[in-house]
Formats: structure tokens, C-alpha cells, sequence
């Protein structure tokens, strides 16, 4: 059995050492040559188009293939690793779904057909979270639009994730840039847009361990925050 880490924000280019990008992770699924993988995921997302690229080398794959969501599956996460034969979650761990989005400058016109993308690409999304889970695609549209998080439990009984692991919580993988672009953050997470906030948590040596296979930026944010009963909190220095 092969392992391959999704830690860290998904990027078309590695501008840091915690980025995940489509070619390194289709080399090391080639690398696996056949073998069972699991690709361990703890992801605030990143680039669509990347992750759509990813998707793809998991469904053409040859071997039998295993998601697991250890922190965080969101948004560009949680789209390709439902192409895995089999997913599952850690029951600390959240997911989230929502539109895709970009930046656009110009003219009318081109607003138009950014506008039109984005239809376009929305609709490849919905249509593989309907495909995983069997929902109605306008049900899907609309937990999409509300940008809608969910626990492990939650994500099971909707049918994102197959199964629940027995693992213990470890820290997300997420910057505070990457929480920025996110719109209905679960309320504890909220407070990391503009700063830390207050816990009743001690702080220790698991604590403040980052995420295995996190670096850079983001294994510096991820040492940070920790995943508890589904909420992430911020640890004050």
C-alpha cells in the first residue's frame, strides 16, 4: 500500500513548501504503479482546475484507491477526493462545500464570461457531489450557494464520506489567508480571520505539533489550530 499527503493549499504552482499541485501528486500516483493508495487529505482547497486534474488521475487510476479526510476537506478538498473508490473521515474533521469563484478584470463582456465559467465549472462540482452522495443536483446547488460546513457525522449520513475512522483529532492544515476567502466559517473559526482568540484548552507538546506533511506557511498556521468535537480553535500564544 502507497501513501500520498494532500496537505496544504492546492496550487497550480508550489509557492510554498506546504503546496499541493496536480503534477507532483499525479507523479506520485504513477509512482504507485497499481498499488492500493491512500491519499491522506487535511486541505483548505485551493485551485479548481488543479484539483479537477486530480480527480481525474484517481478515477483513471488502476488500483483501488482510499481517501481519508484527517483535519479538513474544503471546498477544492472535498471536490476531488470523492472520486477515491472509498472515503473516509476522521470524526473530528469538517468538510465544506460552496461555488467556485476568480478574480476577473474588465469590460462587461468579460465579466459575462467569467460569469459563464463559473456556471460552467460549478456545474462539473455538483455533478460529482451528486454522483458521490445520490442527492438531488438542486439540493447539492443549494448547500453550494449557502457555503455549507459539515462534521464528520453529518457528512456520512449525507453521503460525502463512506465510513468514520477511530482516529484522534490532529491539527487543520489551513492558512488564515485561505479562511479569508471562505464566507459562513463555523463560528469558532471565525475569530481567526482578524486574530486569535481565547480557549479553555491548555496548550502542550501535541498542540503544537503541526500536522504531519504540512510546511511552510501553512504547518505554521496548522501548529496553531486544532480540530476539537468538529470545531477548530485557535491556541493564543
Amino acid at each position: 500500500m502507497q501513501d500520498i499527503d494532500v496537505y496544504g493549499f492546492i496550487a497550480s504552482e508550489k509557492w510554498s513548501e506546504g503546496d499541493v499541485c496536480a503534477r507532483d501528486f499525479i507523479a506520485a500516483l504513477r509512482a504507485a504503479d497499481g498499488d492500493d493508495v491512500v491519499i491522506h487529505i487535511n486541505s483548505g482547497g485551493g485551485d479548481t482546475m488543479e484539483a479537477a486534474a486530480m480527480a481525474e488521475a484517481i478515477r483513471s487510476y488502476s488500483g483501488r484507491t482510499t481517501a481519508s479526510i484527517e483535519g479538513l476537506a474544503a471546498s477544492a478538498a472535498s471536490y476531488f477526493a470523492l472520486m477515491a473508490d472509498e472515503v473516509v473521515m476522521n470524526p473530528y474533521a469538517l468538510m465544506m462545500i460552496h461555488n467556485p469563484y476568480t478574480l476577473c478584470a474588465g469590460d462587461a463582456s468579460d465579466m459575462r464570461e467569467a460569469a459563464d465559467l463559473l456556471d460552467k465549472v460549478r456545474g462539473t462540482i455538483s455533478a460529482q457531489y451528486v454522483r458521490k452522495t445520490g442527492m438531488d443536483a438542486a439540493e447539492i446547488e443549494s448547500m453550494m450557494d449557502k457555503e455549507t460546513w459539515m462534521n464528520a457525522e453529518e457528512a456520512r449520513e449525507l453521503g460525502f464520506v463512506d465510513t468514520l475512522t477511530d482516529a484522534e483529532p490532529i491539527a487543520a492544515c489551513i492558512s488564515a489567508d485561505t479562511l479569508k476567502t471562505f464566507s459562513h466559517i463555523p463560528a469558532a473559526l471565525c475569530h481567526n480571520r482578524t486574530g486569535e482568540i481565547e480557549t479553555n484548552i491548555q496548550k502542550d507538546a501535541e498542540t503544537e505539533q503541526a500536522a504531519p506533511g504540512a510546511g511552510g506557511s501553512e504547518a505554521e498556521a496548522a501548529s496553531k489550530v486544532i480540530c476539537v468535537d468538529g470545531l477548530f480553535l485557535n491556541i493564543r500564544e
